[in-house]
């Protein structure tokens, strides 16, 4: 898509976004997928389109290729003016770089509105609400004095959504349910 005149003036840009310089005499063919997608996507990012559709870039390349892609992404959108569109299934990617989302279910769609919304909607569509908890109540070997049993523990996101997992850096709490045999007045302090 770029003249030749645009591939020399922007030469060394993309080589340099795309971390390839060591190999930059060495046949494209002979570049693992990994080099491949982060040339492949210096070039569409350097391209100046009215529209960037990235499709899970984020999957491949170190941390500091991702942030570089990110930061890219929101030059495009926000500098630029232009509109990115960003496929991902990586909830922390999305909710941080989309104001809008859409989400798609077996190609039809489910939900439109926020990122974050999409996101929730997504979530709570797709996890099984029943493995997020994990219940104790059955365990009958126990430390401790008996005062205060554990039944059940939950992990919720931010959203106050049940989840398996977080992602690194986002904020989420514990629900933990209690039963206590205690039969005299008093307080109970978990930290």
């Amino acid at each position: 898509g770029m003249s030749k005149k645009e591939i020399k003036k922007k030469f060394d840009e993309l080589v340099a976004f795309s971390g390839v310089e060591r190999y930059i005499d060495t046949p494209v063919k002979r570049y693992s997928s990994g080099m491949t997608v982060r040339l492949a996507f210096s070039v569409a990012a350097h391209l100046e389109p009215d529209i960037l559709i990235v499709d899970e870039v984020l999957a491949v390349g170190d941390a500091e290729f991702q942030k570089k892609c990110i930061g890219k992404m929101q030059d495009v959108s926000t500098v630029n003016g232009r509109t990115v569109l960003f496929v991902s299934h990586n909830m922390t990617a999305i909710t941080n770089l989309c104001s809008k989302g859409l989400y798609l279910s077996n190609g039809q769609v489910a939900f439109t509105g926020t990122a974050t919304e999409a996101v929730s909607r997504y979530l709570k569509d797709n996890l099984n609400q029943e493995s997020t908890s994990f219940d104790f109540s059955e365990v009958q070997q126990r430390g401790g004095a008996g005062r205060l049993i554990m039944q059940s523990l939950l992990l919720v996101n931010k959203d106050g959504i049940s989840v398996e997992s977080v992602g690194i850096a986002e904020p989420f709490s514990f629900t933990l349910k209690f039963k206590s045999n205690q039969t005299e007045k008093g307080f109970v302090r978990v930290i």
